[in-house]
């Protein structure tokens, strides 16, 4: 082997080898090593088979020539057929005497051959023909087992070195092995023993049929079962690639198959070939003008086009006859089976769900399971989750699984394999989304419409609805310090189904024909999760925006008005998370729609922030769900977390989007089409958008403009008025029109539970940006006009 060496330096040190990629003694010793473990494991394996070989020899022969000392006697005479002749002779002549007076005579003839000649009978030389037949295939299936042992033995001597020698005697015996078919001989030994047993069934049978009917019946029934039982099993694996009844003889008629296949394609191809060759003119033809034929020129007679139609589907089946593939071992057959599309991505989620099944562990789920369903297709990778799902899951109604409700952390104990089938839907749904809309597909997915893998998306959003109700809620404040391994892992994977759907949503607003089940079902999944984790992303809250603008385009109210409140609210939550740090600046007055002047009483510069925030909580708590406007106690800002105090410059990437929100969200409010009834949001949307709204202004007071303040307290005044006035109708009271009457109405408990405190929610956020914004609160702000009927 080539090795460089350096040079001899100035300082005179000696030259010395250095390594590089030339030096190849260790790929060799990894090679010898990689190839003594491979014979060794072949070499085990045959000599476990010819153990169980000769165990099996050693035992039939044994019964076998038990059998074999009795028949043997019918092929030579026996001393006792003497003596019954001899008896016979003496039996007849006695017979024969007649007596007289004086005369005794008999009519039997005097000198007589005592026994016949002996000749055997048919029965016994055919019979003892297939039992020593059969002892005798049975011990040299034996004998050969011996010899092929010792054998083996010799192909193993002095395989311990790793050299290149050791590796070259090694092939030079392997080809040997070969090319002197000892693996046929091994294959020929449970043959030998299968003839074996058979010969000695068909010499049992002809006995019984000679001794009695019915045993005869009875036993040959059963051998008839169990030899048809063995040509089947024998005939299966050469007609079905996954049939595991693989024996030495199935692959003779296997190998048989393969030599009649490669025959069949070999002259195929021959006459495929000479099909496409046109035959040459020869010289007379030459002479008369001869040209090649037109070849669309038979298409003109109905029999030319009958005669080529048929010769094109010859030429089609001598060239499918001519692709056929061969192979040499099960394994090879078996790996041309598993490369196909389809067929791999089958067996690899088959084997994780078996896996899965198999040990039914957690940590085993998490580390092994999950990463190898990164590898996967994505179709394949749901249909693993599925299969899991179903068999993890509590209860199962109609093929559907589904999760009890979350209990609390408890002090940091969480159900981590509840977390891991969370992951693994997000990883299936990230992966259908990223290849919904790309050009790379992969190769057996092409097939797919894009109505399937749309079905796809729907089936796992489906299923983490349901999911999502077992995940627990992440600790906030001093308990999320307290929450341990259970709080660090629910944190995480909120924040991952957040940057996951989002992902979903804003893929389907940029779609020129979203899947609007798909987009709906991200947005409303989102709006579940934003109740128990606030801390997202200023991504998720673009993809808001970008909804909110599709939804205000679709002419879709409601969802436009949820899209909005979802922006305001996590905007906030962002905003309050870059005040944290003490880093959040304050906007240029130009980037705002309509600003307060910088001495309003309850300007960013001013002092009576905090003492705002504290008097408003004192008063009421509101935004409850999924928001609590809490003052930011000392308390609470230590235990905020490193993933809540993001950076100012996130809200200050998302501001713009805020503001284009803000403002459409304004001119909503401000249109008269929006108090309709089909049109005006409901009253728990109001006072959810209201308390939204506070929340943002609270910390980015010049992101919300006096417009919207007050077309929002506008919706708010006369959907409490028409609300009022539909009480009234249904008490024959009269309507009242103004926020006094509406006041009115909920101290007398004329509303339900649930309307009386959102209506007070949203009226109580109202008035505090009122204040903020020095709008005058009065009487009777907010009635409906004359021109709209309240009813």
């Amino acid at each position: 082997m080539y090795r460089p060496r350096r040079r001899q330096g100035a300082s005179g040190d000696r030259e010395r080898w250095s390594p590089s990629i030339w030096d190849s003694s260790e790929a060799w010793a990894a090679c010898a090593k990689a190839l003594r473990e491979y014979d060794e494991d072949m070499i085990q394996d045959w000599k476990e088979e010819i153990d169980t070989l000769l165990v099996f020899a050693g035992l039939f022969s044994a019964v076998l020539t038990a059998f074999n000392i009795e028949s043997y006697k019918w092929l030579q005479q026996q001393p006792s057929d003497t003596h019954t002749a001899i008896l016979s002779q003496i039996s007849s002549q006695l017979n024969s005497f007649t007596v007289n007076a004086n005369f005794v005579n008999t009519t039997a003839p005097a000198t007589t051959a005592l026994t016949a000649p002996f000749k055997p009978s048919r029965f016994a030389v055919r019979l003892n023909t297939l039992w020593f037949s059969s002892l005798v295939c049975s011990l040299l299936s034996a004998s050969l087992g011996l010899l092929v042992k010792q054998w083996l033995r010799e192909y193993l001597a002095g395989s311990s070195s790793i050299s290149r020698e050791s590796i070259r005697i090694r092939q030079y015996r392997y080809d040997g092995l070969r090319r002197w078919r000892v693996p046929e001989i091994i294959l020929c030994l449970p043959i030998l023993l299968q003839l074996a047993l058979l010969l000695f069934f068909i010499g049992l049978l002809d006995l019984l049929w000679t001794l009695h009917p019915v045993v005869a019946a009875v036993v040959t029934t059963i051998v008839a079962v169990s030899m048809l039982f063995a040509f089947i099993t024998s005939l299966l694996p050469p007609l079905y690639p996954d049939c595991p009844y693989k024996s030495p003889q199935s692959w003779l008629i296997c190998a048989f198959t393969q030599s009649v296949k490669r025959t069949a394609a070999a002259l195929a191809s021959h006459y495929h070939a000479r099909l496409y060759q046109p035959a040459p003119l020869t010289d007379r033809e030459r002479a008369h003008g001869a040209s090649t034929p037109d070849p669309f020129a038979s298409k003109l007679e109905l029999p030319a086009l009958v005669h080529s139609r048929v010769w094109e589907a010859v030429r089609a089946w001598l060239h499918r006859v001519s692709l056929a593939r061969t192979y040499a071992s099960w394994k090879e057959r078996e790996k041309l089976e598993t490369e196909t599309g389809k067929t791999a991505a089958a067996l690899d989620d088959a084997t994780l769900a078996g896996a899965d099944a198999m040990f039914m562990d957690d940590a085993f789920l998490h580390t092994v399971v999950r990463p190898c369903m990164r590898d996967i297709a994505p179709r394949a990778a749901l249909r693993c989750v599925d299969s899991i799902l179903l068999r993890r899951a509590p209860r199962v109604l109609n093929d559907m699984p589904y999760w009890d409700l979350a209990h609390s952390l408890d002090g940091g104990h969480g159900d981590t394999g509840t977390l891991t089938l969370m992951n693994l839907l997000l990883d299936v749904l990230h992966r259908l989304n990223a290849s919904r809309d790309s050009d790379v597909v992969i190769e057996w997915e092409e097939e797919e419409s894009a109505e399937t893998k749309d079905d796809a998306r729907r089936q796992v959003l489906m299923t983490m609805h349901r999911l999502v109700r077992a995940i627990p809620a992440p600790a906030k404040g001093q308990a999320a310090l307290n929450g341990g391994g259970a709080d660090a892992r629910t944190r995480p994977l909120f924040r991952r189904m957040f940057e996951v759907l989002a992902g979903v949503l804003d893929a389907e607003v940029k779609r020129t024909t979203p899947e609007r089940f798909v987009r709906e079902r991200s947005f409303n999944l989102m709006r579940k999760l934003f109740a128990r984790f606030q801390a997202v992303g200023p991504d998720c809250i673009a993809a808001f925006c970008a909804y909110s603008k599709q939804t205000r385009l679709e002419n879709a109210p409601y969802s436009f008005f949820q899209a909005c409140n979802m922006v305001i609210r996590a905007s906030a939550v962002l905003a309050r998370a870059a005040s944290r740090t003490g880093s959040a600046a304050v906007p240029e007055p130009s980037t705002c729609n309509t600003l307060l002047s910088p001495s309003s009483a309850y300007s960013l510069e001013s002092g009576h922030k905090r003492s705002f925030d504290r008097s408003f909580v004192s008063s009421t708590t509101l935004y409850s769900e999924p928001l609590q406007i809490s003052a930011p106690s000392d308390e609470d800002d230590e235990g905020a977390e490193a993933d809540d105090t993001d950076s100012a410059d996130d809200y200050t990437a998302v501001r713009p989007a805020l503001l284009g929100v803000l403002h459409d969200l304004e001119c909503f409010l401000s249109m008269p089409v929006s108090r309709a009834a089909d049109c005006r949001p409901t009253m728990a949307m109001l006072s959810e958008c209201a308390q939204a709204v506070l929340a943002l202004a609270v910390r980015d007071r010049l992101a919300v403009s006096r417009d919207l303040v007050q077309a929002l307290s506008d919706m708010v005044g006369y959907a409490s008025a028409a609300d009022a006035s539909v009480h009234e109708d249904t008490d024959d009271g009269d309507v009242g029109g103004g926020w006094d009457d509406v006041d009115a109405g909920i101290g007398n408990g004329r509303w339900g539970g649930r309307e009386d405190h959102d209506a007070q929610m949203a009226r109580q956020a109202v008035r505090w940006l009122r204040r903020m914004y020095g709008l005058r609160v009065r009487s009777g702000l907010g009635s409906p006009p004359a021109s709209y009927d309240t009813r």
